[in-house]
C-alpha cells in the first residue's frame, strides 16, 4: 500500500504543470488538495513505525535505519509546508517530497550490487573528491589572481553612458567578446581583441559573459568556473574569453593542464574506484545468493529425507501388522516401484537449459500428464480411422519439411532475404523517384509474405512449442506481429511509420552462429546477459535519480525560466521536458547552459546573487550522475568483458584438451589395427611432422605448403626464433604439442605490424637454383641479433636479392654493412625528426611564401635519404619473393609508399598543374614518415601493439555496433527523412510560403533589418543513410544532441516547417539510443581497451617465462620500488649543546609542522578573500596580510636553513619551499616598488602565493598516498603521450594542408581562436575536438564552398574545404582520439590506482613508502646500514602488511625474520635495499619455497630481474643486494637467519629446560608426599607378634 501511494504520489506532482508567476492552471490547484492525505498516510506510516520499533535510542530502533530517516524528513517537512502560514516561501522546502520515489529502492531486492558497489565506494570516493576539491581551490585561486574582472571589459559603443549590453558593440563577431582595456592593464598585450576605433572604445562596465556567471571575479565564481571547464563542457569559450582580454599567449598553460590532470585523470578515478568495488560486490552477492541456495537445498533435502523416512517407517509398521490385507501389502510395494522408477528418471533426465541451439530440438510432440494421453487417442485414430492415408502422408511431409527447416540451403536463404530486405530498407532517402517510391512499396510487401511464410513453415515443420523454444523464433515472430501491425496502421493513416520492420536486420546476427569464430562475441553476450539483472537494475536506479531530480528541478525552477528573450528549451515547466532536460545534463552536453538559465531565474543582478545558490543542484546532479551512476555501466562493461575472456580461455583450453584426448584415442587404436610396415610408416609421417613444426620455430627455410597447412595461423612470423636460443630448437623436435604451444604464443604477442614476411613453410631447397652451389646454407638467426633500433648486427638472408645480388655479391654486403651500422637507425630517426619538424613550420595559407620554397628544398634532400635508404634495403633483403624480404613487412611498405608518392609528386609538380589536388594529396602522405619512430623505439611499439590489439578486439563488437547502428539510421531516416527544413521567417512553414523578405530583429538592436527569407536544412538531418548515421555517430559522442533533439521532437511532415513540441515522444528515440550506444557500446570499447592494456602487461611477464601467479603486476611494482629505492637522509647536528641544534629541535617538532600548517591555511583564505572590485582599504590590508605570510614563511625557511644547514637542499619539499619563498619574496618587492610597464608580465609571481597549498598535501596519508600514485601514473605515460601525439600531429599536419586556407569568420567555428593556420593552432584545434567540444561545429565550418583566405591567392569563383576529407578527417580522428586513444589514460589509471578498491591486508608498492620514512628515523645519515636489532624494532613498529605490527607474537616475526635471512656484517648492520626486497619477497611469496629449494629458486629470481629489469641488473652490485649470493649466506657468514633461528632455538631450550626443571620439582615432591604416606601407612600396620616375627 504504501508503495503505491508513493508512486500515486509521483504521479500527482508530475501532473503539475508549472506557469510563470506562481500561476496555477485548475488541475494544479486541485493536485495541491491532495497533498493533506499523502501526508496523513506517511504520517500514520511513520507513527506506526515508531510504535512498533521504538524511536532511536536502542538498536534496531526507526531513527537507525537511513530510509526511516528519510521517511521522517519528509514527513516533517510535508507537516511544517502545510502548518506553515501563507506568507512564508517554503517551496524549496516542499521539494523534499521528491525523496519520497527512493523507497521505492528498499523495497527492490535486484538492486543490492548496484547500490551496495556504489554505497561501499563512498570511503575511496570521498578521498579522490578531496583531491578533485583540492585541484579545483588550486585552480581557482590561480584564475583569481591573473583573471580577476578580466571578462568585465567590452566594447562600448562611443557617446554611449549606461552599461546596458544594447550600447555594446559587437560587429562581425558572433557574441559580445571582452576587449583589452587599457586603463586597466598597463601591460602591452598582444594580439588581445581591441575595439574597432572611432567606433567603439572599451570600457570596464560590462557584468561579463553568461550574465556574470562565467567569471574570476571571486572564489565562488572562479571555482564554478574551473568545476565547469574540468567537466569539458563550455571550457574552450571560457579560453578565447581570456584570449580575447589578456592575449593569447600564457593562457594555454593554465587550461591545458587544468583539462588534462582534472579530466583525464581525476575525474577518471572515479571510474577506477567504482569499476574495483563493483567486481567485488557482484562477487560477494554471487557467493551469498550460491551459499544460500545451497543451503536452502539441503534444508528442503533434510526435510524430504525425513519425510521419507517418516512415510517408510509407517508403511513398515503398516506391513507388519496382521490386520493389512495382501492387497493393502501388493499396493504399496507397487508404489514403492513407482517411486524408485520415477526417482531414477529425474536422475537421469537431462537438462534442456543449457541448448544453445533449441531449433534443433525435435520433441515437439513429447507432452506430458492427460493432454499426452488425449493426443494418443488422436494418434491411434489418424492411424487406424478411415483418413489413415492422408495423415500417413501428412506426417511424412512434416517431417520433409523438418529437414528443410533445419538445412542450410534454407538459413542461408534466410540470410540472404533478410539481407535484400536490410538493403532496400537501407536505399530510402528524401526526393526518392516515384518508381523507386513504388518498387519500396511492393517489396516490403513481398518480404513481409515471404517471413510470414518461413515462420508458418517453421511452425509447422517444428511445432509450436519447439518453434518458441528458440530466442531468435520469438524474436523473428515479434518482429513480423509488430510489422503487420504497422503495415495496417500506415494504410488506414498514410505516411505513418515506426521502422520497426527495419528490425528484420537483427536477424543478420544468426550469420554467427555458423563460424566458431565468434565464441568470444557468443561468451560476451552470454555475460552481458547474466548480468543482465544488475544493467536492469542500474536503469531502473537511473530512472529514479533521472526522476527524483525531475521533480526536484520542476519544484525550483518550474515557471522561472520565462525571460524577455524567451524560454530556453531545456526547462522545467512540464514533466516530460524536465526529465528530458535532467537526462541531457546527465549526458553532459550543454549542462553549463541550463545551469546559467537556472541561476538566472532566481536572480543574478548586481546586489542579489542568489541565484547562484542553485547551482549547488546542477554540481549534485553532475557529480552524482554523470560521473557516478554513468561510470557504474562502465564497470558492469569491463566485469562483463573479464567474465567473457575467461569463459573464452576456458573454452580454448577445453578445446586444446579435447584435440589432444583425440589424438591419444587415434594412436591407441592406430597402435592396436596396424602391422609393423603401418606402424613404421604413421612414425615417419610424425617425425615429419615434428620438423615441419621445428620449422615454425626457425622461420628461415623457403615455402612448403604441408606446413602452411598444418599451422595455418602462424604464417605471418618474423623468421627470428623466439626461443631463448637457436639449440632451443632442438627440444621442440619431437614434441609436436608444445611447438604448437610456442607457436601459439608467439602469435598472440606479435603484431601483423611485425612481420618480416617470413612464410613458416619447410623446405631445404634455396630459392634461386643458379645461387643454390655458392649460397651457405640457412642458419637461424638468434632473438637477440634481431634487435631493432641500436642492437647487434643480423645475418644476411641465404638468398639472392632480385636474382642479381647474391649473399656473397660485394654490392649487397656494403649495403648490409650500412643498413646495420650502429648509427645507421638513429641517423634516420633524426633526419624523421628533421623532417617532421618542416612538414610542421609549412605556411598552410600562401603556398609560395619564402619560407616554403626553402623548405621544400630541405624536402628534396630528406627525400633523396629515405630513398637511398630504401634502395640499400632492397638490395640488402630482396623485394617480395623470399622469406625476409623488404616488401613482407609491413612497415617497409609504408616507408616504400611514402618515398614512392613523395618522388612521384617531385617528379610531376611543374608538368601536371592540371592535377595539383593530386599531387597535393600524394605529399600529404610525408606526414606518415613520424610512424617509421614507432618500429624503432621497443617501448612506443608495445603501446601501439596495444592499440591494434585494442582494434582487433573491438572488431567483433564493431560489427554489431555498425549493425545496430545502421538499425538505428534506417529507422531515423523512415521517422524524419524530409522534416529537418526550416524557414528563415518562423512564421512560414512551407518553401512555397518563404519567399520574399522580412524584418529581423537583432538582438540588443532597436531598429529592425530587412533580411531575405530562405528555405534551408538544419546542418544535421536524415534525409539518407549516409547522413543518419553521420547524425547518429555525433548523439554517440554526446555533443550537440541537445539541438538535433529539439529539432526531431519539434518536426512536422515532409517538406514542411517546424512546430514546437508537435512530436513529444520523438525523444523515445533518442533515449532508447543513448543506452543502446552511449551508454552500452562506448562503454564496452573503452572495457576492451583496459582489459587489453592490462593483458599487455601480463604478456609482457609471460614473455619473461613467468607463471602470472609467481609475479603479478603488484609483484612487479613492489620489486621495482625496491630497485629503485634509496634512504633518505635526516639531518640531525652532533653538538646538542649550540643553538643550531635547539633551532633543529624546533624546525623538526611536531607544533612546529602544525604551525606552518595553520599559517598555509589561513593563507589560503585570505587568497580566496580577493574579489573584482575591493576597496582600496581592503586591497592594502590583503596587501599588509600578504607581506606578513611572505616575512612568516621567509623566517620558516631561515630558521630551517640554519638548522639543516647544506642538507636543507637534499629534501624535495624543501627545495619547493624554498623557490616558494624567493619567488613570494620578489612577488612582494615588484608589487611594493615594481611597474608594470616592462615587456615582462611579473604577474607569474603571483603563482607562488598559490604554490604554498601544494605544501598542505604533504600532510594526510590519504592524500599522499593518491599523489604517490598520481605521479606512478605519470611515468608509465611517456609513451602513451607520445603515441597520441603522434596521432596529433599526423592530424594537425592533414589539417594545415587540407583546411589551412578557409578563410578566418567569426561567425563559424573556423574562426581567430580556432584554426588551421599554424602548426601550433592545430594542435589546439584538434586537442578542443578530442575534448569533444562541439567538434561537429568545426566539422561542418570545413565542408566544401567556404570562401578561401585573401592570402592564399585564391579568388571568389574558387572555394576552400572539402566535405568527403572533413567527414572522414573529423569522424576518424573523433573514433581514435576519444574512443582509444584518450581511454589509454584511463586503462593506465585503473592499472595504477587498482590499490583503492582492494585488499589492503596486500603488500603494494604504496605501503612501501613507510618503510623508507621509518628507515630514515634510525639511520638519519642515510649510511643504508642499520644495526639488525634495530631493524627488528622498526619491522615491530610498523603496522602490516609492511611491518609485522606491535600486537605479532614474537616467534612468528621470528620465523618471518628467518625466511627473510638477510646477510649480517661483520658491525652487526643490514643493508636497506636487501632488506626491503627481503621483506616484499616473503611479503608476496615471490620464488619462495622449502629450505633445499631455496639455493635454486634464488637463481631462478636474479634470471627474472636480469630479463625484467636489464638496465639496473648491470650492476652487479645492486643484483647482490636484491638476491644476496650464496657465498654471503654460506657457513663463514653471518645472516639475519642464522641470529634468529639461535634466538628461537635457545628459547625453545629455555623453555624445555624450565619445563623439565618443573617437571622434576613435580616429580620430587609427589615422590616425598608417596613415601610419607607410605611410612604412615606402614606405621599403622605393624603389630607387636609382627614385629617379633619379622624381627
Amino acid at each position: 500500500m504504501v508503495l503505491l501511494t508513493i508512486i500515486a504520489n509521483c504521479i500527482v506532482l508530475a501532473l503539475e504543470e508549472h506557469l510563470p508567476n506562481d500561476d496555477k492552471t485548475p488541475l494544479a490547484v486541485q493536485l495541491e488538495e491532495t497533498e493533506i492525505y499523502f501526508v496523513v498516510i506517511f504520517l500514520v506510516e511513520a507513527l506506526l513505525k515508531i510504535v512498533a520499533l521504538g524511536f532511536v535510542l536502542h538498536k534496531g530502533a526507526y531513527l537507525r535505519n537511513i530510509w526511516n530517516i528519510m521517511d521522517f524528513v519528509v514527513v516533517v517537512t510535508g507537516i511544517i509546508t502545510m502548518a506553515a502560514s501563507s506568507q512564508l516561501d517554503l517551496r524549496t522546502l516542499r521539494a523534499v517530497r521528491v525523496l519520497r520515489p527512493l523507497k521505492l529502492v528498499s523495497g527492490i531486492p535486484s538492486l543490492q550490487v548496484v547500490l551496495k558497489s556504489i554505497i561501499r565506494a563512498m570511503t575511496p570516493l570521498l578521498q579522490v573528491c578531496l583531491l578533485v576539491f583540492f585541484a579545483i581551490i588550486i585552480f581557482a585561486i590561480v584564475g583569481l589572481e591573473f583573471y580577476s574582472g578580466a571578462f568585465k571589459s567590452a566594447c562600448f559603443k562611443l557617446g554611449t553612458v549606461g552599461n546596458d549590453e544594447e550600447n555594446i558593440y559587437i560587429g562581425d563577431e558572433a557574441n559580445i567578446r571582452p576587449c583589452w582595456d587599457k586603463t586597466q592593464n598597463a601591460a602591452g598585450y598582444f594580439d588581445a581583441f581591441k575595439c574597432q576605433e572611432n567606433v567603439s572604445e572599451c570600457r570596464a562596465r560590462w557584468v561579463g559573459p553568461n550574465y556574470g556567471i562565467t567569471s574570476f571575479d571571486n572564489i565562488a565564481y572562479a571555482m564554478l568556473t574551473v568545476f565547469q571547464c574540468i567537466t569539458m563542457e563550455g571550457w574552450t569559450e571560457v579560453l578565447y574569453y581570456t584570449n580575447d582580454a589578456i592575449g593569447p599567449y600564457i593562457n594555454w598553460l593554465y587550461f591545458y593542464p587544468l583539462i588534462i590532470l582534472g579530466s583525464f585523470f581525476m575525474l577518471n578515478l572515479v571510474l577506477g574506484v567504482l569499476s574495483g568495488e563493483f567486481a567485488k560486490e557482484r562477487l560477494r552477492v554471487e557467493n551469498r545468493r550460491s551459499y544460500i541456495k545451497l543451503r536452502r537445498q539441503q534444508q528442503i533435502d533434510m526435510e524430504l529425507s525425513g519425510y521419507l523416512e517418516w512415510i517408510c517407517k509407517a508403511e513398515e509398521v503398516i506391513l507388519n501388522e496382521e490386520r493389512t490385507t495382501d492387497e493393502d501389502k501388493l499396493r504399496i510395494m507397487e508404489a514403492r516401484k513407482r517411486a524408485a522408477t520415477k526417482m531414477k528418471k529425474m536422475g537421469k533426465e537431462p537438462s534442456d537449459e543449457n541448448n544453445e541451439d533449441n531449433d534443433d530440438d525435435l520433441l515437439s510432440d513429447i507432452n506430458i500428464g492427460s493432454y499426452s494421453l488425449g493426443r494418443s487417442k488422436i494418434q491411434s485414430r489418424k492411424r487406424t480411422g478411415r483418413c489413415a492415408a492422408f495423415w500417413k502422408a501428412e506426417k511424412h511431409f512434416r517431417y520433409s519439411l523438418r529437414r528443410l527447416v533445419k538445412s542450410q540451403p534454407f538459413y542461408w536463404t534466410v540470410i540472404v532475404l533478410v539481407f535484400l530486405n536490410t538493403v532496400c530498407t537501407a536505399s530510402e532517402h528524401y526526393g526518392q523517384a516515384e518508381w523507386h517510391e513504388q518498387f519500396l512499396y511492393y517489396t516490403e510487401f513481398v518480404f513481409l509474405g515471404l517471413f510470414i511464410f518461413e515462420m508458418l513453415i517453421k511452425m509447422y515443420g517444428l511445432g509450436i512449442r519447439t518453434y518458441f523454444q528458440s530466442s531468435f523464433n520469438i524474436f523473428d515472430c515479434g518482429v513480423i506481429i509488430v510489422s503487420i501491425i504497422e503495415v495496417i496502421w500506415s494504410y488506414y493513416k498514410d505516411g505513418a511509420s515506426f521502422g520497426i520492420s527495419t528490425l528484420r536486420a537483427l536477424r543478420l546476427l544468426r550469420v554467427f552462429k555458423v563460424t566458431r569464430y565468434w565464441s568470444s562475441l557468443r561468451n560476451l553476450v552470454v555475460s552481458l546477459l547474466s548480468s543482465m539483472r544488475s544493467i536492469v537494475s542500474l536503469l531502473f536506479l537511473l530512472f529514479l535519480f533521472i526522476l527524483i531530480f525531475a521533480l526536484l528541478g520542476m519544484q525550483l525552477f518550474g515557471g522561472e525560466m520565462n525571460f524577455d528573450d524567451g524560454r530556453p528549451d531545456a526547462h522545467f515547466d512540464t514533466f516530460p521536458i524536465a526529465l528530458l532536460t535532467v537526462f541531457q545534463i546527465l549526458t553532459g552536453a550543454d549542462w553549463n547552459e541550463v545551469m546559467y538559465a537556472g541561476i538566472r531565474a532566481h536572480g543574478i543582478e548586481e546586489g542579489d546573487k542568489t541565484g547562484m545558490f542553485y547551482s549547488i543542484y546542477f554540481i549534485i546532479l553532475v557529480v552524482f550522475g554523470n560521473y557516478t551512476l554513468l561510470n557504474v555501466f562502465l564497470a558492469i562493461a569491463v566485469d562483463n568483458l573479464t567474465n567473457a575472456q575467461e569463459m573464452t580461455a576456458a573454452e580454448e583450453e577445453e578445446e586444446v584438451g579435447r584435440k589432444e584426448h583425440l589424438e591419444e584415442v587415434r594412436k591407441d587404436v592406430q597402435n592396436q589395427f596396424t602391422d609393423q610396415s603401418q606402424r613404421n610408416k604413421l612414425e615417419k609421417e610424425v617425425l615429419e611432422e615434428g620438423a615441419a613444426v621445428q620449422a615454425v620455430t626457425v622461420n628461415i627455410c623457403p615455402p612448403s605448403p604441408a606446413n602452411n597447412e598444418e599451422n595455418p595461423k602462424v604464417s605471418n612470423f618474423n623468421y627470428i626464433s623466439f626461443s631463448k636460443d637457436s639449440n632451443h630448437q632442438n627440444d621442440l623436435k619431437n614434441n609436436k604439442n608444445t611447438a604448437n604451444a610456442v607457436a601459439k604464443k608467439s602469435n598472440i604477442s606479435q603484431n601483423e605490424f611485425d612481420n618480416d614476411g617470413l612464410d613458416t613453410e619447410n623446405n631445404n631447397k634455396p630459392a634461386d637454383s643458379n645461387n643454390s652451389e655458392e649460397d651457405p646454407p640457412p642458419q637461424p638467426p638468434k632473438k637477440e641479433e634481431e634487435e631493432g633500433a641500436f642492437g647487434g648486427p643480423r645475418p644476411m638472408l641465404p638468398y639472392s636479392s632480385m636474382f642479381i645480388f647474391g649473399p656473397k655479391n660485394p654490392i649487397r654486403r656494403f649495403c648490409h654493412f650500412v643498413v646495420n651500422l650502429r648509427y645507421f637507425d638513429l641517423f634516420i630517426m633524426i633526419v624523421i625528426c628533421a623532417s617532421s619538424f618542416a612538414l610542421a613550420t609549412e605556411e598552410p595559407v600562401n603556398e609560395k611564401a619564402l619560407r616554403n620554397q626553402i623548405l621544400n628544398y630541405f624536402d628534396y634532400v630528406f627525400t633523396i635519404v629515405f630513398t637511398i635508404e630504401m634502395i640499400l634495403k632492397v638490395i640488402d633483403l630482396g623485394v617480395f619473393l623470399h622469406p625476409g624480404s623488404y616488401c613482407r613487412n609491413l612497415w617497409n611498405i609504408l616507408d616504400a609508399t611514402v618515398v614512392i608518392c613523395a618522388l612521384v609528386a617531385f617528379f610531376f609538380q611543374d608538368t601536371a598543374s592540371k592535377n595539383l589536388n593530386t599531387i597535393k594529396s600524394m605529399r600529404v602522405l610525408r606526414v606518415l614518415r613520424p610512424l617509421k619512430t614507432i618500429n624503432r623505439v621497443p617501448k612506443l611499439k608495445a603501446v601501439f601493439d596495444c592499440v591494434v590489439n585494442s582494434l582487433k578486439n573491438v572488431a567483433n563488437i564493431l560489427i554489431v555496433y555498425m549493425l545496430f547502428q545502421l538499425i538505428f539510421a534506417v529507422i531515423a531516416v523512415q521517422l524524419f527523412k524530409g522534416k529537418f527544413f526550416y524557414c528563415t521567417d518562423e512564421s512560414k512553414s512551407t518553401e512555397e510560403e518563404c519567399r520574399g523578405q522580412f524584418f529581423y530583429y537583432e538582438e540588443f538592436e532597436d531598429t529592425p533589418t530587412v533580411q531575405n527569407r530562405e528555405w534551408l536544412r538544419h546542418d544535421f538531418h536524415y534525409d539518407n543513410l549516409f547522413e543518419a548515421m553521420l547524425t547518429l555517430f555525433t548523439v554517440t559522442t554526446g555533443e550537440g544532441w541537445p539541438n538535433i533533439l529539439h529539432n526531431s521532437m519539434d518536426s512536422t511532415y515532409e517538406d514542411q516547417g517546424p512546430k514546437p513540441g508537435n512530436r513529444m515522444e520523438m525523444a523515445i528515440f533518442y533515449v532508447v539510443f543513448f543506452i543502446v550506444f552511449p551508454f552500452f557500446f562506448v562503454n564496452i570499447f573503452v572495457a576492451l581497451i583496459i582489459i587489453t592494456f592490462q593483458d599487455q602487461g601480463e604478456a609482457e611477464l609471460e614473455d619473461a617465462q613467468l607463471d602470472k601467479n609467481q609475479l603479478s603486476a603488484i609483484d612487479k611494482q613492489c620489486i621495482d620500488f625496491a630497485i629503485n629505492a634509496r634512504p633518505t637522509s635526516r639531518y640531525m647536528p652532533k653538538n646538542k649543546k649550540t643553538i643550531k641544534y635547539k633551532i633543529w629541535k624546533l624546525v623538526v617538532s611536531t607544533k612546529f609542522e602544525y604551525f606552518v600548517m595553520t599559517l598555509i591555511a589561513l593563507n589560503t583564505i585570505v587568497l580566496m578573500m580577493k574579489y573584482d572590485g575591493m576597496s582600496n582599504e581592503y586591497k592594502t590590508i590583503l596587501k599588509y596580510l600578504n607581506m606578513g605570510f611572505t616575512i612568516m614563511f621567509s623566517i620558516e625557511c631561515t630558521l630551517k636553513l640554519i638548522g639543516f644547514g647544506k642538507n636543507y637542499f637534499h629534501d624535495p619539499w624543501n627545495v619547493f619551499d624554498f623557490i616558494t619563498v624567493v619567488g613570494s619574496i620578489i612577488d612582494v618587492l615588484v608589487n611594493e616598488f615594481g611597474t608594470y610597464n616592462s615587456m615582462f608580465n611579473v604577474g607569474v609571481f603571483r603563482l607562488f602565493r598559490a604554490a604554498r597549498l601544494i605544501k598542505l598535501l604533504r600532510q594526510g596519508y590519504t592524500i599522499r598516498l593518491l599523489l604517490w600514485t598520481f605521479l606512478q601514473s605519470f611515468k608509465a605515460l611517456p609513451y602513451v603521450c607520445l603515441l597520441i601525439l603522434m596521432l596529433f600531429f599526423i592530424f594537425a599536419i592533414i589539417g594545415m594542408q587540407v583546411f589551412g586556407n578557409i578563410k578566418l569568420d567569426s561567425q563559424t567555428d573556423i574562426n581567430r581562436h580556432n584554426n588551421f593556420r599554424n602548426f601550433l593552432y592545430a594542435l589546439m584545434l584538434l586537442f578542443r575536438c578530442a575534448t569533444g567540444e562541439n567538434w561537429q561545429a568545426i566539422m561542418m565550418a570545413c565542408l566544401s564552398g567556404r570562401p578561401c583566405d585573401p592570402e592564399s591567392g585564391l579568388n571568389p569563383p574558387k572555394t576552400c574545404g572539402s566535405s568527403a576529407i572533413a567527414y572522414v578527417y573529423f569522424v576518424s580522428f573523433m573514433f581514435l582520439s576519444s574512443f582509444l586513444m584518450l581511454n589509454l589514460f584511463v586503462a593506465v589509471i585503473m592499472d595504477n590506482f587498482d590499490y583503492l578498491t582492494r585488499d589492503s591486508s596486500i603488500l603494494g608498492p604504496h605501503h612501501l613508502d613507510e618503510y623508507v620514512r621509518e628507515w630514515a628515523e634510525i639511520d638519519p645519515g642515510a649510511t643504508g646500514r642499520i644495526n639488525y636489532q634495530d631493524m627488528y624494532e622498526m619491522l615491530k613498529n610498523m603496522e602490516p602488511p609492511v611491518g609485522f605490527g606491535k600486537n605479532c607474537p614474537t616467534k612468528f616475526a621470528y620465523r618471518k625474520l628467518i625466511r627473510m635471512n638477510m646477510p649480517v656484517a661483520n658491525d652487526n648492520t643490514v643493508h636497506f635495499t636487501t632488506t626491503l626486497f627481503a621483506l616484499i619477497r616473503e611479503s608476496l611469496s615471490i620464488k619462495m619455497g622449502p629450505v633445499e629449494e631455496m639455493d635454486k629458486l634464488d637463481d631462478e629470481l636474479r634470471e627474472l630481474i636480469r630479463k625484467m629489469w636489464p638496465v639496473q641488473a648491470r650492476k652487479k652490485k645492486l643484483l647482490n643486494l636484491l638476491v644476496p649470493h650464496n657465498s654471503e649466506l654460506n657457513d663463514n657468514h653471518m645472516t639475519v637467519g642464522k641470529i634468529y633461528v639461535g634466538l628461537i632455538i635457545a628459547e625453545n631450550w629455555r623453555a624445555y629446560k624450565a619445563s623439565q626443571s618443573k617437571m622434576n620439582n613435580l616429580k620430587m615432591v609427589e615422590d616425598k608426599e608417596e613415601v610419607s604416606n607410605h611410612g604412615d601407612t606402614q606405621s599403622a600396620d605393624l603389630d607387636p607378634k609382627t614385629a617379633t616375627t619379622s624381627v
